[in-house]
């Protein structure tokens, strides 16, 4: 967003402090089934309609800041290579050799190009095959159309969004939406990596997501954390399938006395960002983040990623230890107090100790983005409910 938006949002932050008021969304508190965390069969179904149907934001331009950086990652299971070519584009192609699908990268690094560790096939940055050990021992061409396959990307406000269907349709600002205007001036593209995580959870995918547009648990699950630098005044911002949280501390209230002209450039606020389906990016002053949550084989399993920036890829040495420094606290704060209860949540929920739950006017990003997945897959909560015995919660 531009600075006028920055600071209109800052003066409705400042309104409601000085009213001492907290948002409440005006739709209805959402009474629902536990299936959406726990049904085998709707689990494929968003599967197919959300993750291998759509595009999804799998990286910052920071994660590939220069030509032969590379960053394997994946979309529900299927083995995505983001690659920054030499002539400095971006490109993703599917992590497998050609020859017998071996995954040929790992992690993140920088290479020349990538050779499979199985027969030694060598592809280039472009994903063009290059070399190929006893080559003669191959058919007339049966080599001739052996690239690796290449996936539609797209690169822009240092967001790289890719599709995972060959030759399928990818527009960024169509994917984007208003939430590309929101999120550009951020300068996500001068990031630089601080602490990353990536490991299984013991969670619905859709957890993570949840946790990170709401701040009605703020200064409950996190007392000694970030909840005490955290003041109740959100604001949760609708942008169709994509939603945004902002999350205030107590030097907003320093704006009061400076002109708007010195204001800083953030004003005081940071964005959580819930980019469909799965992707949650967000920015502050100090750092921002990127995470996803990407399920397994399971509903109760998912790969969790998580990775903390800087925002100067240049910084001093006291930049550098104050950055560690966040990383670290904000990781324990994901690890040892998010993730952990939204596992309790997601057990107890498989073991039936709850027959359903709800969404309250306090959890409206939530509550939205759960009304969107069931539209899109064609659930009816409601009906979900009377077949649980639940019919007059459903009403």
């Amino acid at each position: 967003m531009d600075r006028a938006s920055r600071i209109a949002i800052a003066k409705q932050v400042l309104a409601m402090i000085e009213n001492d008021e907290v948002q409440y969304g005006d739709e209805a508190a959402w009474e629902v089934d536990i299936g959406r965390f726990t049904d085998k069969e709707r689990f494929l179904k968003e599967k197919e309609e959300f993750f291998y149907k759509r595009p999804q934001l799998l990286a910052y331009t920071a994660d590939l800041p220069d030509p032969g950086d590379y960053y394997a990652t994946e979309i529900a299971g299927k083995p995505i290579l983001l690659v920054r070519g030499k002539d400095g584009k971006a490109h993703a192609f599917l992590n497998a050799c050609r020859h017998r699908g071996v995954k040929l990268a790992e992690g993140c690094g920088h290479a020349k190009g990538f050779t499979c560790p199985y027969h030694g096939w060598t592809y280039a940055l472009d994903g063009d095959l290059i070399s190929v050990p006893s080559r003669m021992s191959f058919e007339e061409g049966q080599l001739a159309d052996r690239n690796l396959i290449a996936l539609p990307i797209a690169e822009e406000i240092g967001f790289i969004v890719v599709h995972p269907q060959p030759g399928a349709h990818l527009d960024f600002d169509e994917f984007m939406g208003p939430m590309k205007a929101h999120l550009a001036g951020y300068h996500f593209e001068n990031l630089r990596l601080v602490k990353e995580y990536r490991a299984p959870a013991r969670i619905n995918w859709k957890h993570a997501v949840d946790g990170g547009v709401e701040g009605y648990h703020v200064p409950y699950l996190h007392p000694d954390t970030v909840g005490p630098m955290t003041l109740p005044q959100f604001l949760h911002i609708d942008m169709g399938l994509h939603h945004s949280l902002v999350s205030v501390g107590p030097d907003i209230v320093k704006l009061r006395d400076m002109p708007e002209s010195e204001w800083p450039e953030y004003c005081n606020f940071s964005v959580s960002n819930a980019i469909f389906p799965n992707t949650v990016v967000g920015a502050g002053e100090l750092m921002a983040f990127f995470q996803r949550s990407d399920p397994k084989n399971e509903p109760g399993e998912c790969d969790y990623i998580i990775r903390f920036y800087g925002w100067d890829r240049q910084a001093p040495e006291a930049i550098l230890a104050r950055d560690e420094q966040i990383a670290q606290l904000l990781m324990r704060v994901g690890l040892d107090e998010d993730m952990k209860i939204q596992s309790t949540s997601q057990v107890m929920m498989e073991a039936g100790a709850v027959p359903s739950i709800i969404f309250g006017k306090r959890e409206q990003n939530v509550l939205r983005m759960h009304k969107n997945y069931d539209r899109l897959i064609g659930h009816d909560a409601a009906a979900a409910l009377r077949a649980e015995g639940l019919a007059d919660a459903a009403e």
